[in-house]
């Protein structure tokens, strides 16, 4: 691709419209100038403010689920990864020290509250691998690039602690200022006992699995707890993972105008390679699902860089012209079959395909 776009469409997050637009680079700074104020339907090619994605597992080496950043990051199209939770506070220099001056892929890092991390995977089944007092004095040497406070709330990883794990992490979470990302799943705790604890800002990740103890009716309605979540501002994440996500409970919930604020993969070493793949890949399962274009990239833009607290991301006359995912959206010719967790099956018809990545000012083409 050359530096150099005379007719490229841009999705804007902050207007929530599209436009037609010439892109021009001067000195590795890229310039967005309006041709139209509507779509030019002659062209497939798209730019929006870089994608982000806000559940990740990419600490690589350190920890048994992680996987390359960059393979994930810059070289599928997306600008910043948060890893949830792989860290925690016993382990989180080696995060900085290793990983981030490596990675070309803009890193942050929601901080576990087990001090272990993911180390292995049941890190909140016991009291003494969580340290409250010691994960705030880690939050606040490593402020420039945490981002939040991640528990994961269910019976296979808390065991008998029940809801402990989730109010030492709200505790933090308040006490730091921070937002907290909470992993639901099977039960117990129960669910109405999750939700009940959160407020305004935290993140609710799988917020569409389809387990035993799910806070959706079989309607797509939310249960009452989630309803009054949502109310407080709690946010929706779809955190899709090897086992936390059911396209049945999704479309239910987006038809009744219960979408998810961001698109996050949960990607990991246990469903790379299916069925979660990319970000592009759940971008696509998500339109197939009911929600359209702009919604898509608002969700991997604007609503995700408000949680991670990204100043500018998405102001063109700031950061963002400097921070671009390039992109074309496809009709397929032929049906393309995508899998939910669960094995079920959905047609995709329209298929988001990054080409290219504008990162601080320099064209990074992908295919």
């Amino acid at each position: 691709m050359t530096d150099n776009y005379q007719n490229i469409n841009v999705i804007d997050p902050l207007s929530n419209s599209i436009f037609n637009t010439s892109l021009t680079c001067t000195n590795n700074n890229y310039q967005i100038s309006k041709v139209q104020e509507s779509i030019d339907e002659n062209t497939n090619l798209y730019a929006s403010p870089g994608w982000i994605d806000i559940h990740t597992h990419i600490y690589d080496g350190f920890t048994q689920l992680s996987v390359p950043p960059d393979e994930i990051g810059l070289k599928k199209g997306v600008h910043i990864l948060a890893d949830a939770g792989s860290a925690g506070e016993a382990t989180i220099d080696g995060l900085r020290k290793y990983l981030l001056p490596t990675a070309r892929t803009n890193i942050k890092s929601w901080l576990n509250i087990s001090s272990i991390g993911l180390v292995h995977l049941k890190e909140g089944s016991h009291i003494n691998y969580l340290n409250p007092e010691l994960t705030i004095k880690a939050v606040e040497a490593n402020r420039d690039f945490i981002c939040g406070i991640k528990v994961r709330a269910s019976g296979h990883i808390v065991g008998s602690m029940d809801l402990q794990s989730l109010k030492l992490a709200k505790l933090v979470a308040r006490e730091t200022n921070l937002p907290l990302m909470v992993h639901i799943g099977e039960t117990p705790p129960l669910i109405e006992e999750v939700l009940d604890l959160l407020s305004e800002g935290d993140v609710i990740t799988h917020c569409y699995h389809g387990k035993l103890g799910k806070p959706w009716l079989s309607d797509g309605k939310p249960i009452n707890a989630l309803k009054k979540a949502l109310e407080r501002g709690v946010k929706l994440d779809i955190g899709h993972g090897a086992a936390s996500f059911d396209f049945d409970v999704c479309k239910k919930a987006i038809t009744r105008g219960y979408l998810p604020n961001t698109i996050s993969t949960d990607l990991h070493i246990r469903n790379l390679n299916g069925p979660v793949f990319d970000l592009a890949t759940t971008m696509n399962k998500l339109l197939a699902c009911g929600m359209n274009l702009t919604e898509v990239i608002r969700s991997v833009t604007l609503h995700a860089a408000n949680i991670l607290r990204e100043e500018d991301w998405c102001n063109f006359s700031k950061k963002a012209a400097n921070n671009l995912t390039l992109f074309t959206v496809e009709r397929m010719e032929e049906e393309e079959i995508s899998k939910d967790v669960n094995g079920n099956n959905i047609s995709i018809h329209k298929k988001i395909i990054p080409k290219a990545v504008i990162n601080k000012g320099k064209l990074i083409n992908l295919h």
